[in-house]
């Protein structure tokens, strides 16, 4: 059953890395909505799968496996909240960035970040962003948040992120931060690439600084 749990995550945690295509599908506003038909099904799924485990184990008795169940299912639940998260862009045309980034980084702690023994703190200014621009920005903070809880800590306890969102009257400044280790620049693989995309889409720029006391990248964009 935990392995079962852990193949699921991984799934979530690949649709993060390529969650976003290339400049064409802002262009393109078929490919843009069917980026999110294809975060809502994603979501939907995992309803599906939570549903097959309640009837595949429903006339166990044990209460170990009951146990091990109930955690896997809340799992599974996390993980389609936070796909539903990352598809706000759909549903409304403009929409308070704090609610969304406060909202979002919940549905990151419960569906990986606590699992993965992360704490995370949110701070974020009020303002009226396009759920698109919100949509974007939620892209990138999963995926610096996810990139963080899986490299930044190795075996360190005290583990913590924290998500900021500052006005700085001219511009906004995303800063996704970890107490991890440091690490090396980032790669130049396809989540780095894909990252980039998200960038470029939000016109923002990203700078990255890496330390004994750990990583923070900024992200500024003009909204």
């Amino acid at each position: 059953m935990e392995a079962f749990l852990s193949r699921l995550s991984a799934v979530c945690e690949h649709d993060f890395s390529v969650g976003w295509l290339p400049d064409s599908a802002r262009r393109d506003a078929g490919e843009f909505l069917l980026l999110r038909e294809m975060h809502r099904r994603v979501a939907n799924s995992f309803a599906v799968v939570c549903g097959i485990l309640r009837r595949e184990f429903a006339s166990s008795a044990q209460p170990e496996l009951q146990e091990s169940l109930r955690r896997c299912e809340a799992r599974i639940v996390a993980l389609g909240n936070l796909h539903r998260f990352l598809t706000i862009g759909g549903h409304q045309e403009w929409i308070s960035v704090q609610f969304y980034i406060e909202r979002l980084c919940e549905a990151l702690v419960e569906a990986v970040l606590e699992p993965m023994g992360v704490r995370c703190e949110v701070f974020a200014d009020d303002g009226i962003f396009r759920s698109e621009h919100c949509e974007l920005l939620g892209l990138i903070i999963a995926e610096l948040a996810t990139n963080a809880a899986k490299h930044a800590f190795r075996e360190r306890d005290d583990r913590l992120l924290r998500v900021e969102f500052i006005n700085n009257t001219d511009s906004w400044v995303c800063v996704v931060s970890d107490n991890g280790v440091g690490s090396r620049a980032m790669s130049s693989g396809v989540g780095s690439r894909i990252l980039e995309s998200q960038l470029q889409a939000l016109d923002a720029n990203l700078v990255r600084k890496s330390g004994l006391d750990g990583t923070s990248v900024a992200v500024t964009c003009q909204i």
